[in-house]
C-alpha cells in the first residue's frame, strides 16, 4: 500500500475517533517531532495524534522501512506492524469495535525480514554510544539468533538494553538463549537481574521450577 492509497482510505468518518492524520497534518507533526532520536534515526513519519502523547510512525529507515512503529511517551516503544496495510486493517478493526488502536497491537513485534542489516544497524548505533534508546526499541524486532549481539547488549552499561534483552528472551524462550538469560540474571542491576531470572524460569521445565521454590 502506498501513502497515497493510505490517505485515500482514511478519508472516512469511521476513523475520526482514532486521530489518524490527513497528509498535511501528518507532515506537520513529522516536522514538529524532528529532533527526536527515534524519529530522526528511523526516519519516522507520523500517522496519528490520538491526544495521548503517543504516536504511530511509518518508518523509512532500512531494514525496517515500511513498518509501523509505536512511539510511546511512557511505555514500550517498538515496531507493532510490518506494513501500512496491516496498520490500516488494525485501525479499521479498532474503529468498528470502538477500541483504541494501541489495544490491538500484537503481543510481540514482527521480526525484521533482514536480520543481518538490523544487527549491523544496531551495532553501528552502539558504536556511536549516544542512541541506546533507539537500540532498546529495536530489540523486539530481532529474531534472537545473533548471540554475539545479544551478549553485547546484555553487557552494555545502559541497563535498559540488558533488561530489554531479558524480556524478549522470556517472551521467546529457547535453550540456545539460556546463556544470555543467565548473563542477565547475574547482572548487577536489579531490573536486569529480575527480568533475567524470569527468562530463566521460562526456560526451565515446570518440575524444575517447583523444586527450586
Amino acid at each position: 500500500m502506498t501513502l497515497d492509497e493510505y490517505f485515500d482510505e482514511i478519508d472516512d468518518p469511521l476513523f475520526a475517533e482514532l486521530g489518524l492524520l490527513p497528509r498535511e497534518e501528518a507532515t506537520k507533526w513529522s516536522e514538529d517531532l524532528s529532533g527526536h532520536p527515534i524519529v530522526d534515526t528511523l526516519q519516522g513519519f507520523v500517522l496519528d495524534d490520538p491526544d495521548t502523547s503517543d504516536h504511530h510512525l511509518l518508518l523509512g529507515k532500512a531494514p525496517l522501512d515500511g513498518c509501523v512503529f509505536y512511539l510511546a511517551h511512557d511505555g514500550e516503544s517498538r515496531v507493532v506492524f510490518n506494513s501500512l496495510d496491516s496498520f490500516l486493517k488494525a485501525a479499521r478493526n479498532a474503529a468498528e469495535q470502538g477500541e483504541e488502536l494501541r489495544d490491538l497491537h500484537p503481543d510481540g513485534s514482527p521480526v525484521a525480514r533482514d536480520q543481518r542489516a538490523l544487527s549491523a544497524l544496531m551495532n553501528d548505533l552502539l558504536d556511536g554510544g549516544t542512541l541506546t534508546d533507539v537500540v532498546t526499541a529495536l530489540i523486539p524486532s530481532l529474531d534472537l539468533l545473533d548471540l554475539a549481539l545479544l551478549e553485547r547488549l546484555a553487557r552494555d552499561e545502559d541497563f535498559f538494553l540488558g533488561e530489554a534483552v531479558a524480556v524478549e528472551v522470556g517472551r521467546r524462550p529457547t535453550q540456545a538463549l539460556a546463556p544470555i538469560a543467565r548473563m542477565c540474571a547475574a547482572h548487577p542491576h536489579v531490573q536486569v537481574a529480575q527480568a533475567g531470572q524470569r527468562a530463566l524460569d521460562r526456560l526451565q521445565p515446570p518440575n524444575n521450577q517447583a523444586n527450586r521454590h
